[in-house]
């Protein structure tokens, strides 16, 4: 069943994406979907660049059909199963963020009309932070969501890269005001939580997860993540809701 998908970058020209077939770490059936498949309301819309880059592969190969790869600061957005006659740049052309390259077709292996968007990074990786966080293709990127990543990955001994991804969700350990309640990672949950505004009492950044920080996490649970009853629990748990809030995917 297709599932609505909010994006803040958008690869469909009407902004309006189902998601019909997930990556495989959120679809275990799937293994080998080395992305995601989309639809708009009215199933068929023109694809757009989700960045500025250069086009390095106009093409056409039997699995993914007619498809345009385009590269921004070595990272590459891969469109597949386009219609075919419907490409509108060519190798080695510069194109902007929303420019049209093609409509979405059924070309390759395709059963029905879709796109099959992908990141491919030194192989394949996870689409969905290119499509939910800001700026994801900008390596220099230094805003206090990136750093936040890049410390928790340093922390928690995950890949420095600042984008978030399945690989910083699996390294998420639980931390409770008696779990891990001093590990390094507290500081820098702190750290980001001041800046988003919340107050962080007499002790402010104490690397500790005492009282005030346990009542915070409740607030950001119920206000922020939307959890409700038993699950406000002021325990942010390893690989969940909590985890999938602060990294944005979720």
């Amino acid at each position: 069943m297709a599932k609505k998908l909010l994006v803040q970058n958008k690869i469909l020209k009407g902004g309006i994406h189902y998601l019909t077939s997930d990556y495989k770490t959120r679809n275990e059936s799937r293994s080998t979907h080395n992305g995601m498949d989309f639809i708009g309301p009215n199933k068929i819309d023109d694809i757009v660049a989700i960045e500025d880059g250069i086009v390095n592969y106009v093409g056409y190969d039997k699995k993914g059909g007619y498809w345009v790869s385009i590269k921004t600061n070595g990272i590459e957005h891969r469109y597949f199963h386009l219609k075919k006659g419907s490409i509108k740049v060519k190798k080695n052309n510069q194109v902007k963020k929303g420019t049209v390259i093609a409509t979405m077709g059924k070309t390759g292996n395709a059963t029905s009309y879709n796109v099959h968007f992908a990141i491919y990074k030194n192989g394949y990786q996870d689409p969905k932070p290119y499509l939910m966080n800001k700026d994801p293709f900008n390596l220099r990127n230094n805003d206090a969501f990136t750093t936040f990543v890049k410390g928790i990955q340093a922390s928690l001994g995950a890949n420095v890269d600042g984008i978030a991804g399945p690989e910083t969700l699996n390294k998420t350990i639980t931390i409770s005001r008696t779990l891990n309640n001093k590990h390094p990672v507290v500081k820098v949950i702190q750290e980001y939580l001041q800046t988003l505004g919340y107050d962080l009492g007499k002790y402010g950044i104490d690397d500790v997860y005492g009282p005030q920080m346990e009542q915070i996490i409740k607030d950001y649970q119920e206000k922020i993540v939307g959890l409700k009853g038993n699950l406000i629990d002021g325990i942010i748990t390893a690989k969940k809701y909590t985890w999938e809030k602060l990294l944005k995917l979720s």
